[in-house]
């Protein structure tokens, strides 16, 4: 990209964000594919089309929104160990469904401890996917490393984001759910404490 020309520059990897098909996905082994659906429980439930989503330009999308948020409130960049809590939480529907930032994290863990059932091997199928998420938005620009962290260099015009979520109202769910999340993780300000209460370790 020419850093010359920032405003194409930002429709470029936006154009890519939004455009990127899933041959990657496609290409994994039926016997990963059929594992990953054990491991996540419901997801297995999810239509083939959602299910196919699940590639490094959707699951980008979820880890985008969730630090959009985080970046919004923090005024800085999230750590790079909470975004491997995503995806496992935002891709299981029935966490994902209940979740609101209204409620503190910890109370609504208390209230839904059910969530946490499953979650670590959820969290450990789900890191591989988390890292190809990660390493697209870096190639394109959209995020980089600071220190521990990442950060937002070049957001995704909203309207490309409204027209990317129209398309299934699932999708729309995950991208608002990930903003959700964003605000939990800041209200913690503790990595250690959001992975304690998740029952994981960093």
């Amino acid at each position: 990209m020419d850093n010359n020309m920032p405003d194409q520059s930002r429709h470029d990897a936006t154009d890519l964000f939004i455009r990127y098909e899933y041959n990657a996905y496609r290409q994994r082994s039926q016997r990963v594919r059929e594992r990953l659906m054990d491991d996540l429980g419901e997801l297995g439930e999810h239509t083939p089309e959602i299910i196919n989503l699940l590639n490094p330009s959707f699951c980008a999308l979820i880890l985008y929104s969730g630090i959009l948020e985080y970046q919004e409130k923090a005024k800085s960049g999230i750590s790079f160990p909470l975004i491997y809590l995503m995806l496992p939480i935002i891709l299981h529907k029935s966490t994902r469904t209940r979740i609101s930032s209204r409620t503190n994290m910890v109370i609504w863990l208390q209230r839904n401890p059910d969530a946490m059932i499953g979650f670590p091997e959820r969290a450990r199928s789900l890191a591989s996917f988390a890292s190809e998420a990660i390493e697209f938005l870096l190639c394109q620009q959209i995020i980089s490393i600071e220190g521990e962290c990442l950060i937002i260099k070049k957001p995704i015009l909203k309207s490309k984001m409204d027209r990317y979520v129209a398309t299934e109202s699932e999708i729309a769910d995950c991208v608002n759910k990930a903003a959700h999340l964003g605000r939990w993780f800041y209200s913690m300000r503790s990595d250690e404490s959001i992975y304690a209460v998740w029952g994981v370790s960093p």
